[in-house]
């Protein structure tokens, strides 16, 4: 008959385990290290069937002491949410982003995309320091809609002489 007191202690011990378990709050999220100035863009009609996301010049501004891990630039279409990076910036490893200070502003080799027209598309700026875990949205444009273009076949002409 000594076993039940070892079993009442054993069953109150998992009990009080489990208590003070459930009983700790749930790890806070951590802020992101990494932000941004505003993000623009819009879409404009390069040719007669031919549309074009024009995005303006940011900054990004990481934290004191931090370097860029990378940043992109993603499309979220309108109406169907299907996301396509369209630009994906990674420093060099050995010399990263920014050389000095906290500030970094990317010189972008197209800040013009392809884009189809008629189509709506919000655009997403997101990135990652080295004081970041994972990567953050660090700016999102409103959604806009690239103008409708039109199918334009330039056929050869034949003249009689």
């Amino acid at each position: 008959m000594t076993w039940k007191p070892v079993l009442i202690l054993a069953v109150v011990g998992v009990v009080l385990i489990l208590a003070t378990s459930l009983a700790q709050p749930a790890p806070a999220l951590a802020a992101p290290a990494v932000f941004a100035s505003p993000v623009q863009a819009g879409c404009y009609l390069a040719r007669l069937d031919r549309c074009k996301i024009h995005v303006e010049p940011f900054t990004i501004n990481l934290a004191t002491g931090k370097k860029l891990m990378y940043f992109q630039l993603v499309t979220i279409q309108g109406g169907t949410g299907i996301q396509r990076v369209i630009y994906d910036f990674h420093p060099d490893q050995s010399n990263p982003a920014p050389l000095s200070g906290n500030t970094f502003t990317p010189s972008l080799v197209a800040k013009d995309f392809g884009a189809t027209c008629g189509q709506s598309y919000t655009l997403s700026l997101q990135g990652q320091d080295t004081g970041d875990a994972s990567g953050f949205n660090l700016g999102l444009t409103n959604q806009f809609t690239c103008p409708k273009g039109t199918f334009f076949i330039r056929l050869p002409v034949i003249k009689n002489n």
